[in-house]
């Protein structure tokens, strides 16, 4: 198994007797998935208004009552406090940086995992959208020797997104998982986890999901678990259930390979070309062989 501490990943903590009710209205998914312990994580972005990204996130319990760890791109910080706290109004509640805190992604090249549902697209067509009935259980409690009780240091957990990019874990900054952990690890550089990744369709922070320009069913929150059409209101609600009826999604993001590894550092928004020489999409990502990008479905295929 490879460990990776994510240096680009910061944790904030929301706690308050309000935390979960404030949460609710503000993200895509279902945080009451949690207090019923029937997840141990979840996948979510909250958006604007207007129903686009402004950041993604991971949540989790935190390690006292009524308190959620929020991961978030460490670059987003400051604006994901700044935007709980403008919803904050008079609630009661304790929105911090928890800086002595440090995010690691354990996974494994070649992890074989297999997954089914009865649940089906609401139409035929490439980029239709989908919808898991909020059931979404990771095959992966098996895979490592952790133990699943709740514990004062640390939290680990599946990620939520796909059980290709392993599981989450949260720490003390001085701490390596290896110390939590009854197998061998092999620390690697984040460059790992990027193409791991990428290989898996899978984008992250603001360089791949720019704030206030994507949406969330683009970036196949539907297909990754980030969220839950049986939920109540929350902000930027409307667009996205909208869109999810229609049942179709012209762009999405995909991964791509390349044949050669790219030698010269390729731009954002570089154009995707079809066979045909025309463009199909814009580029969002690369990391070695591998990338990620923005692509028009039915003229890609």
């Amino acid at each position: 198994w490879k460990s990776v501490h994510l240096s680009n990943r910061s944790v904030v903590s929301v706690k308050g007797e309000e935390s979960a009710t404030f949460l609710q209205g503000l993200m895509t998914n279902n945080i009451h998935s949690l207090d019923s312990k029937e997840k141990s994580s979840i996948y979510c972005t909250f958006l604007n208004t207007g129903g686009r990204i402004l950041f993604d996130t991971i949540i989790s319990p935190g390690f006292q009552p009524n308190q959620y760890l929020i991961e978030c791109d460490d670059s987003l910080s400051k604006a994901v406090i700044k935007h709980l706290n403008m919803y904050k109004v008079r609630r009661k509640l304790k929105i911090s940086k928890l800086d002595n805190m440090a995010v690691h992604s354990l996974f494994h090249d070649n992890l074989q995992v297999t997954s089914e549902t009865r649940f089906e697209t609401r139409s035929p067509l490439p980029g239709s959208t989908f919808c898991d009935g909020g059931t979404r259980e990771s095959k992966l409690t098996d895979q490592l020797s952790l133990s699943m009780e709740d514990n004062p240091n640390f939290r680990w957990f599946p990620d939520p997104r796909v059980d290709l990019l392993g599981y989450r874990y949260i720490g003390p900054v001085n701490n390596t998982p290896s110390a939590s952990v009854q197998i061998p690890l092999e620390e690697k550089p984040i460059s790992d986890y990027d193409l791991q990744r990428c290989w898996s369709g899978v984008a992250e922070g603001p360089s791949e999901i720019p704030p206030t320009k994507c949406f969330p069913l683009e970036y196949n929150l539907d297909y990754l678990h980030g969220v839950n059409f049986h939920k109540g209101c929350y902000i930027g609600q409307e667009l996205t259930a909208r869109t999810h009826h229609t049942g179709v999604i012209r762009k999405r993001i995909l991964p791509i390979a390349f044949k050669t590894i790219p030698t010269d550092k390729l731009d954002l928004d570089t154009s995707i070309l079809n066979e045909k020489g025309k463009s199909v999409g814009k580029l969002r990502r690369t990391e070695g062989p591998f990338g990620l990008a923005l692509i028009r479905l039915q003229e890609a295929f």
